[in-house]
């Protein structure tokens, strides 16, 4: 199995340009990242000659035109792991009468007043769109090249009284929300290939 090198966001922080204060830093020039975000890297550089920050390259990710970023050290850890697939939205929708949603059970004793607690896995290298269409049918602006083992965290609605929290699903492609991130400027109303990606809690 292939292992992959990424950032885990072991709280939620800002990355940015530089290794200054973040409320220093021009907004086009940082990022709120949450806590449970796993990035995908192609380089990084020790904290200790970043004044304690990770000065690290993203895989195939741009946030703002930029791919290099800093991330203060005490608030990630770049490890490298196994690439272990999840189940994905396409076996969760196969098991359900419904086909034009894929629910996802969650207990909601355990979900926090405030703050996310589903992430989005990506299995395989892929493309999230801005439509449910071929990737080969959109610009630049309206699609994203996402690595394989990315985990990317969810902005959803509390649980219903079933205890399941529902994505639309359209052509075969899961509707998502991400908390914060975003891509060609918009982290609302991406659409991931169901076959592609699983979702699972937080933690």
């Amino acid at each position: 199995m292939a292992d992959v090198v990424g950032i885990l966001f072991k709280r939620s922080t800002v990355i940015k340009q530089t290794t200054g204060d973040s409320s220093q830093v021009p907004s086009n020039q940082r990022l709120n990242v949450p806590v449970g975000t796993f990035l995908i890297l192609q380089s990084y550089s020790d904290p200790s000659n970043n004044t304690n920050h990770y000065k690290f390259t993203l895989q195939n990710i741009q946030f703002k035109g930029y791919n290099t970023w800093y991330a203060y050290a005490p608030d990630v850890q770049v490890a490298k792991q196994p690439l272990h697939p999840v189940q994905t939205l396409g076996e969760v929708v196969s098991k359900q009468t419904e086909k034009n949603v894929a629910k996802i059970l969650v207990d909601k004793k355990n979900v926090p007043a405030q703050g996310s607690f589903l992430k989005l896995v990506f299995n395989v290298d892929t493309i999230i769109k801005r439509k449910a269409v071929d990737a080969q049918f959109l610009n630049d602006d309206s699609k994203q090249t996402i690595p394989a083992g990315t985990q990317l965290v969810l902005a959803t609605d509390k649980p219903d009284a079933n205890n399941f929290v529902k994505f639309p699903i359209e052509d075969s492609h899961v509707k998502v929300t991400f908390t914060d991130v975003e891509f060609k400027g918009f982290n609302k109303d991406w659409y991931v290939f169901m076959n592609h990606a699983g979702i699972q809690r937080l933690g």
